[in-house]
């Protein structure tokens, strides 16, 4: 079997295509980080909303001097105190406001300032969201990994060796996974190297309400958890574009019908939020992070859910590719 993966990994490298995806996703990265590097210096920090630098203009056009970000708390204290008494509030606007409320009192109570958003630790933790370029390039091997082979009529020569079919479409399935993952960690290296040359590190932590207080955490190892979780978005993509490139023997169709409904998932999910079935689809899920930055999509939802609902759609795709391949007639 790993002599099957290896051959595969091997196949894959040869392929200019491979190269070019992966010096895009290094250039992009550094494109990213350059841009933040040019706004911070031209307009100033961007603050999240619990901690944003305020600026007020005078009516001659000059900046008036800034709050502290002591009294920038306070206020944020005040207006969520005073959005808390309305009764118009559903259950997620209010525990978004205690939040706020309680991460701005902690800061205050700890004299931990507001992070930068444009320092190191912060750029990476950002960097997550360019996994969503990841999935397009993952997307793109694993629809072509076993359709190529058809559309160039190798899959004979491939499937006359004394192998198992199932052995080989494991070795091919696996190389899209390692895949991913190099892909993954290259855009998380790129993000630390160059967010340490571009930015200066805050050396702070990562403040969370859990529900009942506020904790501070590690953002390396905050970064490292959305990276996770984010690839599960990859994993559960890129196991569908397999199947429909196994199924239909379609470069274009798999990649194609995965980048549509990657697009078009939110759309649905909004389209179908009023009903109970938006809860099993499978690009109902296909960002986890909002389980962990408390903006769920479809009110009910849990991330133990998620993950029951993603395993129960891995192991059909998965079970379709399988036998659809294994049982396929080739000689023809």
């Amino acid at each position: 079997m790993l002599k099957l993966i290896q051959n595969e990994w091997m196949k894959l490298w040869r392929k200019k295509a491979t190269w070019i995806m992966l010096i895009m996703l290094i250039v992009i990265v550094i494109g990213m980080a350059g841009l933040n590097k040019w706004i911070s210096s031209k307009y100033g920090s961007a603050e999240d909303s619990t901690g944003g630098v305020v600026t007020i203009e005078n009516a001659d056009g000059k900046d008036a001097p800034k709050l502290s970000w002591q009294e920038q708390e306070k206020a944020v204290i005040a207006e969520n105190e005073k959005m808390l008494k309305e009764d118009s509030l559903s259950k997620d606007e209010k525990e978004d406001l205690i939040e706020q409320k309680s991460i701005s009192e902690y800061r205050l109570k700890n004299d931990i300032a507001p992070e930068n958003n444009m320092s190191t630790e912060s750029f990476v933790l950002g960097s997550s969201g360019m996994l969503s370029l990841v999935t397009m390039f993952v997307v793109v091997i694993a629809a072509g990994i076993v359709a190529i082979e058809f559309s160039e009529g190798t899959i004979k020569m491939l499937l006359t060796r004394p192998v198992k079919r199932w052995k080989i479409l494991t070795s091919k399935f696996a190389t899209v996974l390692l895949f991913g993952i190099v892909m993954a960690a290259v855009t998380w290296i790129t993000s630390t190297i160059i967010g340490f040359i571009l930015f200066d590190t805050s050396g702070e932590g990562y403040l969370k309400w859990n529900g009942s207080e506020v904790v501070e955490q590690s953002i390396w190892l905050r970064s490292l958890y959305l990276y996770l979780i984010s690839s599960v978005n990859i994993f559960v993509t890129a196991t569908f574009a397999f199947m429909i490139g196994s199924v239909f023997r379609s470069n274009a169709l798999a990649i194609g019908i995965s980048m549509f409904l990657w697009f078009m998932g939110s759309t649905i999910v909004v389209f179908l939020s009023k009903y109970e079935i938006v809860k099993y689809l499978f690009f109902t899920y296909t960002d986890l992070t909002q389980f962990v930055n408390g903006y769920v999509i479809v009110e009910g939802t849990t991330m133990t859910l998620a993950l029951a609902v993603l395993s129960v759609y891995v192991i059909i795709f998965m079970a379709i590719s399988y036998i659809v391949f294994t049982k396929r007639d080739v000689t023809a």
